[in-house]
Formats: structure tokens, C-alpha cells, sequence
């Protein structure tokens, strides 16, 4: 028997690890004593992290589709295939004719590598990840209101010393990130501080906060009114004095047409908005403004919007004008949902080079293209490729090969049923992963992945904590590490990227990439991770952001102005459809469903209020239709406390695809579907 210390495959907590292994077997899982955000702790999920890794489940040889059917081939034929086809497809239609998708379940060494595999080696642009579908709009509004994209202070802030406040938005934080609830948050609320949650439905959150002794206070909004609602409390701070005017005198800039741009906004417009009361929203306010410091947690509820962008400014605005950020727990807090979401979002970005450095910066652009010894492909400003828009280009014969790396997009994108159209009706796709899953169906050729536990890098949590991930087997049967495979095809395609290993990759990496320039491995060792911007090797790292000044200098205060839902209810569709994460299944949930915690969760529901499910003559555990423009489907029916005319399903069931339903209206600014917001009917089956 053996461990290795890791980390979790799952969330951005990114919680540490031992997986004890005999042989090439990862047999179990022991929490981490000493690791610095999970302090010995372990989430169900976490848990079981070992028992999708030998799951006979795994791929382990290259299949190519022959005659409608998938057949093992060896190595060299399956790469043989894909430089062939990409050659082809490249020749016939110009370099911009395929696409790279990344992911976040992959190394950030293996992260670098596809995107450089894509600029170096295809020549083009046309590269994305997972954060399209779940927080680019995060990454575009924080970028431009202070010129960093990312969660602004450490998780042990939370506790440590600990806000006065906190405000929790479109997350159901204990579910979705165990750990910083349990650990972090949990014990802050015991304390008896206030809580202002803002969520449609009464989860954990709120129940948990209630029994520790926290003041909740619980304010259920309907989904896309988020815009009407933050600037009506912003509104209400200010014309009650509670802004920190020195604050916004020497830190921000645009006062005066922010605050012309609420001038409608009173409690009473974004009560008829939002359904929430206008006494509330002044409560919530007032709770607010007058602790110090206060923090805000936000999640994929506010960022699955067509809105999405401005939803976020929108509350940025609400920390910057009660002088909440650059304070010790206080900011913004972004949580991230996957296990190195947040890196892939530092290295895979067609809007920047890594580490979001601007297209502008020729400086940038002469060191990667001296480093790699090519030319860039430079893409035309504010025309960058979109993952979500790509089903529009392929309708359109503009692209006709996908590289899809460990993202399932037949199930994770908006309104899957034309997704699966366009799959089909490209000349070659490629998928690299662990288990076959919905897009896989639709591939030419597929390559079997290894898993967190079979390869070594980096991983970077929500919390920007760059992580070390250890190898604890050889990967199983045929299957290769992402980093081998990317290696392996580029010397194939006649630009060879040689790497003795991963350490070898992130010293490229570093001397690249300003906010890693000063951590390196010895350092992550050393001290159990560190948090960029780290710009030199005797930097301690950054815990929180924008301590003294914004990355941009001043923060930009913006005038947002609220808009609806692409799609609204009416007399066909009367109930508002929202999606998200449950507690035991992650994402697609290829891994999680293989494990005995996500098998507790066996199959797909709605979640529906005892007020609706009365009026439509719906029990619980009925099986019930919900129907949107774009399908239907059949599922049981949970009553739960959720606010009346909205419903909620999870998003993880392969054989039930809630993505059927949900609308790909898409966030001009940054191309996020509106997941949390479509027109919806539930009626008993049958």
C-alpha cells in the first residue's frame, strides 16, 4: 500500500488528498491533515474520488468510427486519422476551419499545451474551455471593472478574520462547494453575523445559516431580475448616505453616470421586477452597507444569464461603493466549479494570450511567438471565437473539425438538441476523455484519456491557489496523459513540443506568464500552494486582490440597466425554468456517477413549489412533463420550498438531458447561454 498526496478532481475548492493505491489500483481516499483550505476535510464526492479511476468503464485504446462502429485501433493509426483529417479539412477551407476545446479537468500544463497546439501547431485561433458556459461573464465584467477576472480574496477570509456580513448570490454554496461552507463559512455564521442569501429556492444555505445562529436574512428573487434588484439596493445605500465616499473619491471612477443610471431603480420598480419585497431590499441594503468589512459569494446564478456580464458589474458596483474591496474578507468572491476551471480560464481564453494578456500588448505577443518560434494568429479585435457560437459556424460550412478535449458538449451546452445537429454534420471530430458520454457518440475517432491520478501539473482553485497534482498509477491500459497525447500529435503535425515533463512545461510556463513568474514548483511544495499574481521568486503571493489600488488602476463604477430573460412566461408556458448543480453528481457526471456518492443521486427531477404543484394537481414523486419551446421531458417532481412560478433540475443526467430544455440565448459581451432563465410547463404524465 501506498499514498500520494493530490488533489480533488472535483470543485474549485480544490481540497487536498492522499489516494492510497496497491499495485496500479487506487483503492481509497484519506483527507489531507495539513492542506490549508480542506484541513482534513472531505465532501462526500471528495470521498469517493478513487472509484471512477479503475472503473471498468475507462477507455483505454483509440477507437475510430469504421462502417457506424467504434473498433480499438492502435496509436499511430488513430493519430494517422486525425493528422490526415486535419490536414484535409485545413487545406480545403483555410486554418480557421477547426476548433480546440480545452478543459478543465486537465492539468494546467496540459491546459497550455492545447492552446499552443492550437496557435502553434493549427495556426489558429479558435480555442475555448468550460468558463463559456459557466463564468465567462465573471471574467469579462471583473476584467474591465478591475482588470482581474478572478475571485478577489482567499478562502480562509471567510473565517479568517472574517467578514461582518456576507452575502451569498445564485449559489447554493453547501452543496456546490462543500468544504468552503463547512469549513469557512459555517463556523463565521455560528457567530451569529448576517446573511443575505439570494436565491429562488431555500437551500442549505439558508436552513444551515438558520440553525447556526446566523441572521438570514432570505431574499427569493426570480431568475434575470438580478440587475433591477443590485441596483435597487445600490440605490437605497446611497440615498441613505451609506456609500464610503472617501472610498469612491480615491478608488473609483464614472460616479456620476452610475449613479444617474439608478435613478429608476427604486425598491418599488425592482419589487415588481424581481418579486422580491421593496422592505427587503432596503433591509438588505442597509445590512450591507453598514458592516465592515462585507463579503459577497456569487455562483453560477448569476453569471448563466444573457445578462450575465452585466449582472456582475452590477454587483461589482455594489462592493465598490461601500469600499469592500481590497479589504481583508471582504471583495468579490467568484466560486468556481470545477477542479482547475479557474487555470484553464488563465491559459485557454481566444479574447487573450495567457495569463490575460491583451492582444494589444505586442510585447506579449513577440515573447510567445519568439519563444514558440512562429506567428501568432492574431484575431481581429472584439471578432474572437466563441464555444457557444460555434454551432452557428458549423450550420454555416464555416468550421468542419472539433477537438474536443474532456468537455461533453453534446450535454453541457444550451438547447443540446441543435447542438447534437451540428455534431454530426462535422468532417472530423475528435473527443479525448475518460468515458464515453453524449458528444463521444457523435466522433470520428476517440482517445482515451489518463485521470488526475494518473499524471502530474498543477492545478489552480477558485481562490487562485496554483496546486500541486501528483501521479499515483500508471495510467490505465492504452490511455495516455493529455500533455503525452498534445506531444505526441504535434510532433505528428511536423511542430514538435518536446517536454521531459510537467515541471519542464510550467518553467516555459513562468517565463511566459507574468501573474506565475515567480512560482515554481519547489515553491508550491514549500508552501502548500500559491495564490498569482506572483510575480517574482521571492514574492509571498497574493491572498487578496486589489489591496491599495485596482489591477486597473481605478475601479470602473457602471450604469447597467436591467433587461428580462430572452424568453418570458405566458399562458403556454407560465413557470420560469432555472438549472444548476446537485449535491452529489459534478457536472456530466462521467466520473461522479460512478462512485457510490453520486449513485445516491440516481436520476434527474424538478423541483417545484407546494403552491404550483397543488394548482396543477402534482404530488411529490409524481412523474410529471416539463416542456419548453425547444422539448420535453419526463421526471418526478419534488415539492420544495422554491419560489412559486419557478422550477429547478440539475443538469447532470446523460440519458435525461435537462439541456434540452434550456435556452441558448447567449451574453453578447462574453457568450454565455441563459441556463437560468427559459419559459416552462409541468403538467402530470401520461
Amino acid at each position: 500500500m501506498a499514498e500520494v498526496r493530490t488533489i480533488c478532481p472535483y470543485c474549485g475548492v480544490g481540497c487536498g488528498l492522499y489516494l492510497v493505491t496497491a499495485g496500479d489500483t487506487v483503492t481509497g481516499v484519506k483527507p489531507d491533515e495539513q492542506h490549508p483550505v480542506s484541513q482534513g476535510t472531505l465532501c462526500p464526492k471528495g470521498a469517493t474520488a478513487h472509484q471512477f479511476v479503475n472503473h471498468p468503464d475507462r477507455l483505454t485504446d483509440p477507437l475510430i468510427k469504421k462502417n457506424g462502429q467504434f473498433v480499438p485501433v492502435p496509436w499511430d493509426e488513430a493519430y494517422d486519422f486525425i493528422v490526415a483529417g486535419l490536414r484535409r479539412i485545413q487545406k480545403q477551407y483555410g486554418q480557421d476551419a477547426v476548433a480546440l476545446i480545452s478543459s478543465s479537468r486537465s492539468t494546467q500544463e496540459e491546459n497550455y499545451l492545447a492552446q499552443k497546439f492550437a496557435r502553434a501547431v493549427l495556426g489558429t485561433n479558435n480555442l475555448d474551455q468550460c468558463q463559456r458556459v459557466c463564468h465567462s461573464s465573471t471574467v469579462a465584467a471583473l476584467s474591465e471593472v478591475f482588470g482581474a477576472g478572478a475571485m478577489s480574496n482567499a478562502i480562509k477570509e471567510f473565517l479568517d478574520p472574517g467578514p461582518q456580513a456576507l452575502m451569498i448570490v445564485g449559489s447554493n454554496t453547501a452543496g456546490s462547494h462543500p468544504i468552503i461552507w463547512s469549513r469557512w463559512i459555517l463556523p463565521g455564521l455560528r457567530k451569529g453575523i448576517p446573511l443575505i442569501v439570494i436565491d429562488p429556492r431555500r437551500t442549505r444555505v439558508v436552513s444551515e445559516g438558520e440553525r447556526a445562529g446566523a441572521q438570514v436574512l432570505h431574499l427569493k428573487l426570480r431568475p434575470g431580475s438580478e440587475v433591477a434588484l443590485f441596483n435597487a439596493i445600490c440605490r437605497h445605500i446611497i440615498d441613505s448616505d451609506w456609500q464610503d465616499k472617501r472610498y469612491i473619491a480615491e478608488r473609483c471612477e464614472n460616479f456620476a453616470a452610475f449613479r444617474q443610471g439608478l435613478e429608476r431603480y427604486t425598491p418599488e420598480l425592482a419589487e415588481k421586477i424581481s418579486g422580491v419585497p421593496a422592505d427587503l431590499i432596503r433591509r438588505a441594503a442597509e445590512i450591507y452597507a453598514r458592516a465592515k468589512p462585507a463579503s459577497i459569494a456569487y455562483g453560477i446564478g448569476v453569471t448563466e444569464h444573457r445578462s450575465g456580464t452585466q449582472n456582475v458589474k452590477a454587483l461589482a458596483n455594489l462592493a465598490m461603493i461601500t469600499g469592500n474591496m481590497g479589504v481583508a474578507s471582504g471583495g468579490l468572491n467568484a466560486l468556481r466549479g470545477q477542479n482547475n476551471v479557474q487555470g484553464a480560464t488563465d491559459l485557454v481564453r481566444p479574447e487573450t494570450l495567457p495569463g490575460y494578456q491583451q492582444w494589444s500588448d505586442s510585447e506579449a505577443i513577440r515573447r510567445f511567438e519568439q519563444a514558440w518560434g512562429i506567428t501568432m494568429p492574431i484575431p481581429q479585435a472584439g471578432k474572437y471565437f466563441f464555444s457557444t457560437r460555434m454551432w452557428d459556424q458549423i450550420e454555416a460550412g464555416q468550421l468542419h473539425g472539433v477537438y474536443a478535449i474532456g468537455e461533453d458538449l453534446a450535454l453541457s451546452e444550451g438547447n443540446v438538441r441543435r447542438v447534437h445537429r451540428a455534431l454530426a454534420k462535422l468532417d472530423l471530430l475528435i473527443v479525448q476523455d475518460l468515458f464515453m458520454n453524449r458528444t463521444a457518440e457523435y466522433a470520428d475517432v476517440i482517445l482515451p484519456a489518463a485521470s488526475y491520478a494518473e499524471k502530474e501539473g498543477t492545478f489552480v482553485n477558485s481562490e487562485r491557489r496554483v496546486q500541486l497534482v501528483r501521479k499515483a498509477i500508471e495510467p490505465l491500459g492504452n490511455s495516455k496523459s493529455d500533455m503525452t497525447i498534445l506531444c505526441e500529435l504535434s510532433e505528428r503535425m511536423g511542430s514538435p513540443m518536446h517536454y521531459e515533463n510537467a515541471e519542464a512545461v510550467w518553467e516555459e510556463m513562468r517565463q511566459l506568464i507574468p501573474i506565475y513568474h515567480g512560482i515554481t514548483y519547489r515553491r508550491i511544495e514549500e508552501n502548500d500552494g500559491l495564490q498569482w499574481p506572483c510575480p517574482s521568486e521571492d514574492h509571498p503571493g497574493t491572498p487578496t486582490l486589489h489591496v491599495g489600488k485596482f489591477t486597473r488602476g481605478k475601479g470602473l463604477l457602471s450604469a447597467v440597466d436591467y433587461r428580462p430573460p430572452a424568453e418570458e412566461t405566458d399562458a403556454k408556458y407560465p413557470l420560469l425554468l432555472t438549472s444548476g448543480r446537485s449535491f452529489m453528481q459534478y457536472n456530466s457526471g462521467t466520473m461522479s456517477r460512478r462512485t457510490k456518492s453520486g449513485l445516491a443521486e440516481p436520476e434527474n427531477y424538478v423541483q417545484i413549489s407546494a403552491e404550483d404543484a397543488e394548482r396543477l394537481g402534482i404530488q411529490d414523486e409524481q412523474p410529471v412533463k416539463v416542456s419548453t419551446r425547444r422539448g420535453e421531458l419526463l421526471v418526478k417532481a419534488r415539492v420544495f420550498p422554491i419560489l412559486p412560478g419557478v422550477i429547478w433540475m440539475p443538469m447532470h443526467y446523460s440519458e435525461s438531458l435537462t439541456n434540452i430544455l434550456t435556452n441558448d440565448a447567449l451574453d453578447p459581451a462574453s457568450g454565455i447561454p441563459e441556463f437560468k432563465a427559459c419559459a416552462a410547463r409541468v403538467e402530470p404524465a401520461g
